[in-house]
């Protein structure tokens, strides 16, 4: 069986990039799975530099927060499947996006990853880079981007 991996951030272009998943998974009777990734947010300690950004509670707060939110985008892109047929698989995973996509598309052998473009511009995304630009050069796998 085919198997799609899509990635899922709750935004508009992810939105399109779940139905571009929709158009294809049905025809092909592929297996879609929707990951949702919550963003670890590292915390340094520069020398010399004794405070932080956040402390322990706001931090475990923040992180909260990201999990809920992802974990409601996995519900609502399960719901816009099933109103339109198709079952889906969810894992909600933490790290770093790109890292953990390619990871998860590496491991359940999937044979396409789909994800929304940001739509940054060329510089933006040099200087910034872009979750799905790094997903396109370290993804051992097809990428389909939805602009």
């Amino acid at each position: 069986m085919y198997k799609i991996l899509l990635a899922a951030d709750g935004s508009e272009s992810a939105s399109k990039a779940a139905r571009k998943t929709l158009e294809m998974a049905v025809p092909l009777k592929a297996g879609v799975t929707v990951l949702s990734v919550v963003q670890v947010i590292p915390v340094y300690r520069a020398a010399g530099y004794h405070g932080a950004l956040f402390d322990g509670e706001q931090l475990a707060m923040l992180e909260k927060d990201m999990e809920e939110a992802a974990s409601e985008t996995l519900e609502k892109t399960r719901g816009f499947f099933q109103e339109n047929g198709l079952e889906v698989k969810t894992v909600l995973a933490k790290g770093q996006p790109a890292d953990v996509i390619c990871r998860v598309a590496e491991e359940g052998k999937f044979d396409l990853i789909v994800i929304g473009s940001r739509g940054l511009g060329t510089i933006k995304g040099l200087v910034l880079g872009s979750v799905s630009n790094k997903v396109i050069h370290n993804a051992k796998t097809s990428v389909l981007i939805v602009k």
